[in-house]
């Protein structure tokens, strides 16, 4: 024991019947006394609460301590009653109240807190930022503010909730005009240094990292399903392998839903679902079921990975490879939860690949590999935060938000420049008034977020929400007629769902007939049975870490001496065997591409980063949908990438581009991704923009949501250095004419495809102005010809929003097009003035008009002149007010009809300037 800790805390202790401090225990001890801001990184079960919040009691215990002392920061609501409890036992007995703040707290509870502030808050960085922005009275209990403890704050590394909580330090260091000592538990994490700094920010405190040097054994085993059934065969292995309690891990909600609806078939009792879109009850039962030890098994998403105490778990199921070391390390760390427990725990392959996978990331943690924080800026923080200071205070200085926010370690770098820019953007919005050097709250703010989520306005939000960067319009109600049947999460709709896929939800097989995307909603139509379902389950994920393929290639390198593991099963070892003998025949050197075609898609397999894979499968699709068609469709993955392109080379054709072209087209191919549209509409709301993004009126969001999905989705930098390998010849491509062993690999990743939002609009904006071929507009717009003449020739019809016509230009004979209320205005013009002008005005013709249903014929005879002088009074004369067709003819010359332009659904006040046009153009070739 440590004798500093304090007469007090030692006696607890001794109550609580420990005979010894942990290691990570002991150490830190010495720097939180001291007063240093402290990084406590050590894997789960090694006591990280008690090392951080027993050194801080010992301290609050020497003197009178004011309401709030103490705020300790956790990134996940679940996590808040399981502290709360923990710390109480402490805090309570030396006299000080602990207080919980998520919004499931019960309303009494809530006004005792207000009545009575606590010594020590348990909140979210979420209930900081509410505090922070809008508690203006239980705010100024902050001043006394004196240590934070931010737990697991591994999880908040690399995210925008991360980002949020370093402002909010640094508003909070301001407002209570306090140098509060900063500490944070993490679980093993690469650059710890980052981490540090991330969270110590514009302290001046010193720095210490207190770190276990001995991770901790486990105990693992790789099974690889057999058998067709897929959903029936897992929900055998997950029964067999059951130790209860049990925690099944699963890397999606559809998932962890699937497998226990087919459980339950099975006759299991006693299974739980735990993630995040259930209720909290639900949830709570879960959690309450596994720690009473009535629970056999809870099936969970990520959302139990982190610390809630859930009472000794015996075993940890993955059910396939989770995606990167720090998450296997984090969920087979929830077993064996203490410091002498050995962590147990099972990964369920179903695919081949999947053995691949789960002996690379067990070989990575074993060698102590794991992946780094990602480092992030999001531009739509600072934005929020500002509207957070400017709920905060009525009027704040200019310089004094720029000077907050810059001490943020992670906006360190922020030109004053670019701060104004996303001010003035603010301001034009209306989210932002600015006087002088003082910026206040603008009138549409609460017109976002607002009180009234009922007041029919789709883009609107609750005001709740702005508290919060975890976004809760992810997810696109599916609905037949008026039928709500399911929900599907919006990332995966831009991915994957277009209109006439088929998809299966809810045990049948729907037809997509509508996506509105400005409403979140699809409209399904029932379906017997077709080709091509798209299966839901493929299509959630987050990127997998790119350390997995190259410790995979290492695996097929070393070859059957790779497999000589008693943590396999036999079936693994079978599979493996299988891609290892298989890899000798039809993969020669690592660094080289395969390249196989199937029946519809070109398959380029390669073990690569799996970001790069979608950079250059984004390019290759941008290359077809810009040249040739826009029903593209490809496949990326760790295995290598795919496009349903086979009768041309689209990589080769990528590699002897210019540098500088190949540049143009990776960021215009990531514009048109179904990526960047989740990300833009993900932010936009923070910048105060209601409705569609313009490129051009609002480039501040386009262009930090580029940003933003190249650093989530994409990586550039690899992806221009493997096309420089390749154009060098140092990585070869080989032409196979089988599949190898990872073909399968990438073929069963879904389909993705290119998100060309609102074509419509776009080639309405374009035409505006002019009159364009359809080549033209296919080289501005990057629209392959076929494609842009089938859409233009839709926006004809009398339904459209934006509606076009079509003229023949007489002296170059090709048909160009325009919108239709441009067109009168392109008569006069000194460009198209002889596409109107007939040479004889005289010249008797006749107008030959049908109906748009084709059920009547009207015919007009005119003279050109007489329409020249007056179209308005000719076009009164007509009939109909929609043309189905319209063709000209000579009563002289019969033959004439055939070289007359047909026009086709014409509205009738252009009909006559048409007219003057068909004219023109058959005199021409009459007369010269």
């Amino acid at each position: 024991m440590n004798e500093r800790l304090g007469k007090k805390i030692l006696s607890l202790m001794r109550e609580r019947n420990w005979d010894k401090m942990t290691r990570i225990q002991e150490t830190s001890v010495e720097p939180i006394l001291n007063g240093s801001n402290t990084l406590i990184i050590a894997p789960t079960g090694f006591g990280k609460t008690e090392a951080a919040l027993l050194p801080i009691l010992s301290l609050m215990s020497e003197g009178e301590q004011k309401p709030v002392s103490m705020i300790y920061i956790t990134p996940l609501k679940a996590l808040i009653n399981d502290i709360t409890i923990r710390i109480d036992w402490w805090a309570s007995k030396l006299g000080f109240v602990v207080s919980r703040k998520h919004g499931e707290v019960p309303q009494k509870e809530k006004n005792m807190r207000l009545k009575k502030a606590p010594h020590i808050l348990v909140t979210t960085p979420e209930g900081l930022e509410i505090d922070m922005d809008w508690a203006s009275k239980f705010r100024e209990n902050y001043k006394n503010v004196k240590w934070i403890i931010v737990d697991e704050i591994h999880e908040l590394v690399g995210s925008k909730r991360g980002a949020q909580l370093s402002i909010l330090l640094e508003r909070l260091k301001d407002f209570s005009a306090r140098d509060f000592q900063r500490i944070g538990l993490s679980a093993t994490i690469n650059d710890e240094e980052y981490v540090a700094e991330m969270l110590f920010g514009s302290s001046k405190r010193p720095r210490v990292i207190v770190k276990s040097e001995t991770g901790k054994e486990f105990r693992l085993k790789i099974r690889k399903i057999k058998g067709n059934d897929v959903w029936e065969e897992s929900a055998k292995a997950i029964r067999e392998s059951l130790e209860p309690p049990t925690l099944v891990f699963t890397n999606s909600r559809f998932l962890t839903e699937r497998l226990h609806e087919e459980l339950e078939k099975l006759g299991e009792k006693g299974i739980f679902v735990h993630h995040s879109s259930i209720s909290r009850d639900s949830k709570s039962s879960a959690e309450e079921n596994l720690r009473s030890g009535k629970a056999g098994a809870v099936l969970c998403t990520k959302t139990l990975e982190l610390g809630i105490d859930v009472g000794k778990v015996k075993k940890i199921i993955m059910y396939r490879p989770p995606p990167s070391v720090a998450s296997f390390l984090q969920r087979l760390g929830r077993s064996g939860h203490c410091v002498s427990g050995v962590p147990y725990g099972e990964i369920i392959c179903v695919q081949s690949f999947d053995c691949l996978e789960a002996l690379a990331i067990y070989n990575l943690s074993k060698k102590g590999k794991l992946e780094p924080p990602r480092r992030v800026r999001p531009l739509d923080v600072v934005a929020r935060e500002i509207l957070g200071m400017l709920l905060q205070y009525s009027s704040v200085n200019i310089e004094k938000i720029y000077s907050i926010i810059t001490s943020s370690y992670i906006y360190r770098n922020l030109k004053w420049e670019d701060f104004l820019e996303l001010l003035r953007y603010l301001e034009k919005n209306n989210m932002v008034v600015i006087e002088g050097n003082e910026a206040k709250l603008g009138k549409s703010f609460f017109k976002i977020w607002t009180f009234n989520r009922n007041n029919n306005f789709a883009w609107a939000k609750s005001f709740s929400e702005f508290f919060s960067l975890i976004s809760n319009d992810d997810t696109f109600t599916l609905k037949s007629g008026d039928r709500i049947i399911g929900e599907i999460d919006a990332i995966y709709v831009y991915k994957h769902i277009r209109p006439g896929d088929l998809i299966r939800i809810s045990g049948r097989l729907w037809k997509v007939s509508r996506i509105h995307n400005g409403i979140m909603s699809i409209e399904l139509t029932p379906a017997e049975r077709g080709e091509g379902e798209i299966p839901i389950w493929k299509g959630e994920g987050v990127p997998k870490s790119d350390l997995i393929p190259k410790e995979i290639e290492n695996v097929l390198t070393l070859g059957e001496k790779a497999i000589e593991s008693d943590i396999l099963d036999e079936e693994s070892k079978r599979e493996l065997l299988d891609i290892i003998s298989k890899s000798k025949t039809t993969l020669g050197p690592s660094k080289a591409i395969y390249v196989t075609k199937t029946d519809k898609e070109t398959v380029y397999t390669t073990l690569i980063d799996e970001r790069v894979a979608n950079t250059l499968l984004h390019m290759l699709m941008y290359l077809t949908s810009s040249k040739y068609t826009l029903n593209v469709y490809g496949r990326a993955s760790i295995y290598g990438f795919s496009i349903n392109v086979t009768d041309r080379d689209l990589l080769k054709e990528l590699v002897d581009m210019r540098v500088e072209k190949i540049k143009k087209i990776l960021l215009k191919s990531i514009l048109r991704s179904p990526l960047f549209m989740s990300v833009e509409k993900e932010i936009q709301a923070s910048f105060g923009k209601i409705g569609k993004v313009n490129p051009n009126n609002d480039k501040i969001i386009v262009k930090e949501s580029l940003r933003q999905t190249i650093r989530r989705y994409f990586n550039l930098k690899g992806t221009l250095s493997l096309l420089r390998r390749i154009k060098k010849g140092e990585i070869q491509i080989i032409r196979l004419d089988r599949p190898n062993p990872l073909t399968e690999a990438i073929l069963s990743q879904a389909p993705v495809r290119p998100w060309i939002s609102g074509i419509n609009v776009l080639l309405y904006d374009t035409l505006k102005g002019g009159a364009y071929t359809v080549q033209e507009i296919s080289e501005m717009i990057s629209v392959p010809p076929r494609s842009l003449e089938v859409k233009l020739k839709q926006m004809r019809k009398n339904d459209s929003k934006y509606r076009v016509a079509s003229f023949v230009d007489v002296d170059s004979k090709e048909t160009r097009w325009c919108t239709i209320d441009e067109l009168k205005e392109l008569v006069n013009s000194d460009e198209f003035y002889t596409s109107f002008t007939p040479l004889n005005g005289d010249e008797t013709l006749i107008a030959e008009m049908k109906s748009v249903d084709g059920s009547s014929n009207t015919e007009m005879i005119f003279k050109p002149s007489q329409i020249a002088e007056s179209p308005e009074d000719f076009a009164k004369r007509i009939p109909l007010e929609e043309i189905g067709e319209l063709k000209v003819i000579d009563p002289v010359d019969p033959m004439i009809c055939n070289m007359s332009p047909r026009y086709y659904f014409v509205r009738r006040d252009i009909v006559p300037y048409l007219l003057l046009n068909a004219s023109a153009y058959i005199q021409n070739l009459k007369y010269t």
